[in-house]
């Protein structure tokens, strides 16, 4: 019956927008709801802990996913098969398990973090491998037209998952002992799924060594532009070392993410629609969806910063029983800079379509740079509100680098056509 339910879809495209749509969403609020029960059954200091584990695992994320998941999916020529993506990811996720086992030692010796944070940190990093994995088989689905199928697979497991983990600090109360059975219990449920829905779409396929490493080499700067945003939207956020003051930075940052959530419900399913538009050089329809788009982008901030005008720091207090009342000014800043991030990866993605992707690796470049030159001063002189202006600045500045490459490369590839 589970795979009945999985495979199967009386309509195709509503049900990808549904559960594309639910998946997306508890993947963006998974961390919110399990602050919300830190919060609850154990203190702010918990809470700024599994922050900074959140956003450091998330980081290392981006090596895994290797920003290959719009790539495979606008790749309608078929210039590489699903075995070649499934093998570059296993490469990927190893490096993001090496990498992030460095970076854990190194931060412990060097700022003295107890064994338990420590390990807080390793299990997060091992529970965020299960996504990049996923990513590559859900990437698949939504190349042959499935997008249904992945959106119920990670709508599924992050329900399951999300239950698991908070169940586990309500009756254990103990974040560490919660991660590692959650970890357990997401990695189970991924192999059961994949168990089941794959062999409906596997096709006959040899993996050729040159090309996972020219696969590598092509979305090297996918990554790396991936790789760099991640750092840039958190620059400001490393930045405070208080545990206290970060988690209260966390808390009114997660709405941030809202506007490119809602977005991206929108845009998702589009990615490969617009892909053939642009190989079949159907230019009017392609850039009345890219402007569409950008409407709903603006739209989707406007509201969003009426809500948390009226209804922002009463929700946000209640949601992390603490008092946000004192950050409602932050707050509406770092909302509007959710926009421009919303912005940015439009941009992006239009940039991966077209295949210019190699110019994001020199716009996240220039920007990073000067968040990790302006993040210590900034937080130094004006402490949350320093984080949340530099932020907005941050992503304001990478839209506008964003804008001029993308015009240069339309305006080139007109001129190659």
């Amino acid at each position: 019956k589970l795979k009945h339910f999985l495979l199967n879809s009386k309509n195709i495209n509503k049900s990808s927008f549904i559960w594309n749509m639910a998946g997306s969403m508890l993947m963006a609020f998974q961390s919110v709801i399990m602050l919300m029960i830190i919060t609850r059954t154990l203190n702010l200091y918990e809470a700024g802990v599994f922050t900074l584990a959140y956003a450091s695992a998330n980081l290392f994320l981006n090596i895994g996913k290797y920003g290959m998941r719009n790539f495979q999916v606008s790749d309608v020529k078929r210039q590489f098969n699903f075995k070649e993506y499934n093998t570059s990811r296993i490469i990927t996720t190893l490096l993001m398990l090496i990498v992030s086992l460095i970076y854990v030692v190194i931060a412990t010796s060097k700022n003295n973090y107890s064994m338990n944070k420590t390990w807080i940190i390793i299990w997060m990093c091992l529970f965020k491998i299960v996504d990049s994995i996923e990513d590559a088989y859900l990437g698949y689905y939504q190349q042959e037209n499935r997008l249904d199928v992945a959106g119920k697979i990670l709508t599924l497991r992050m329900i399951l998952t999300i239950l698991v983990f908070g169940l586990g600090l309500i009756f254990l109360r103990d974040q560490l002992i919660s991660l590692m059975i959650a970890t357990i219990f997401t990695t189970l449920l991924l192999i059961m799924f994949v168990t089941l829905t794959y062999p409906a779409f596997r096709k006959e396929e040899s993996v050729h060594k040159g090309k996972v490493w020219e696969l590598l080499r092509v979305c090297f700067p996918l990554f790396l532009g991936c790789f760099l945003a991640f750092y840039i939207g958190n620059a400001p956020k490393y930045a405070i070392d208080s545990d206290e003051m970060q988690a209260c930075y966390g808390f009114i940052a997660m709405p941030v993410f809202v506007i490119g959530l809602l977005n991206n419900f929108i845009f998702s399913p589009m990615i490969a629609r617009m892909s053939m538009m642009w190989k079949e050089r159907q230019n009017k329809d392609f850039f009345r969806l890219f402007w569409i788009q950008i409407l709903i982008i603006g739209i989707i901030t406007i509201v969003c910063e009426a809500g948390a005008f009226v209804l922002g720091v009463p929700v946000l207090s209640m949601l992390y029983n603490t008092d946000l009342a004192p950050y409602k000014a932050e707050l509406l800043v770092l909302l509007l800079g959710g926009g421009f991030l919303a912005l940015s990866g439009l941009f992006v993605t239009i940039m991966t379509i077209i295949r210019i992707q190699n110019s994001q690796a020199i716009g996240y470049g220039i920007v990073a740079v000067c968040a990790y030159i302006l993040s210590p001063i900034f937080v130094r002189k004006y402490a949350v509100m320093g984080a949340s202006v530099l932020y907005l600045l941050l992503m304001i500045l990478l839209c506008i680098i964003f804008a001029i490459m993308m015009m240069i490369g339309f305006k080139k590839k007109r001129s190659d056509a």
